[in-house]
């Protein structure tokens, strides 16, 4: 009886270490990704029971601080494409003069509908006093934008990014370089959306990880059959 050797071929050895590399490679990379989402996760929720600070330059993405401040209504900016309950709307920031340094601070007051037709935006007036605000500070990346003209040109302005290097370039003195996140308690506060602090959660990752490994044992069971199978004709 004829004994069944191991040969692949050299072209399909070449093939396999390549792709069995790169699928187990991916595997670990997407479990270092969900490790590393979950330690955001962690931080995050540490953050957001504590008892707010008042704001500094030494705050933090993610710290919870409070501040006082007067509003400025002829400012805003409306955040274009927030989808929220199905609904296409807009996110509301609405700048606040800090009383200690005169700096802005732009306040993501929360979300609101879009009407009916686009040219008609909704109402976000808001009266210009001096209010204590407190929430959550958040560096928003730049994203995926739908549009060259990123912002409009008359306030208030209407912008496809919540990135604040695009922002700040709107106003002509110093913005402090983090958003406010308020409160829903707030007293001008729009429809609240909870904040997520990362795009995709640690169990995607997982998951994806899982999905990379099955890819590379198929591969590696796909291998060996051919292996045997080749020499046995």
């Amino acid at each position: 009886m004829k004994k069944n050797k191991f040969n692949p071929g050299i072209r399909i050895t070449i093939f396999f270490v390549f792709f069995a590399i790169l699928f187990f490679s991916l595997g670990l990379w997407q479990i270092e990704r969900g490790q590393f989402k979950n330690q955001i996760l962690i931080e995050f929720e540490k953050n957001i029971t504590k008892n707010p600070s008042y704001l500094n330059a030494n705050s933090e993405k993610w710290d919870r601080v409070f501040v006082e401040g007067t509003w400025i209504n002829s400012k805003q900016i409306y955040i274009d494409n927030v989808i929220y309950g199905g609904m296409a709307g807009y996110k509301v920031l609405t700048p606040l003069q800090i009383k200690e340094t005169n700096e802005l601070l732009l306040v993501d007051r929360g979300w609101i509908k879009q009407n009916e037709y686009r040219d008609n935006l909704p109402n976000i007036n808001i009266v210009e006093e001096e209010v204590v605000v407190t929430g959550i500070l958040e560096l928003p990346e730049l994203g995926l934008v739908l549009s060259d003209d990123i912002v409009s040109n008359s306030w208030p302005k209407v912008s496809q990014t919540k990135n604040l290097d695009v922002l700040a370039n709107e106003y002509k003195q110093s913005v402090y370089p983090m958003i406010l996140m308020a409160d829903p308690v707030l007293k001008n506060s729009l429809e609240y959306i909870k904040i997520v602090p990362t795009n995709m959660t640690p169990v995607k990752h997982y998951g994806y990880s899982a999905q990379w490994f099955l890819m590379f044992t198929v591969l590696c069971l796909m291998y060996v059959f051919y292996g045997f199978k080749r020499n046995a004709k």
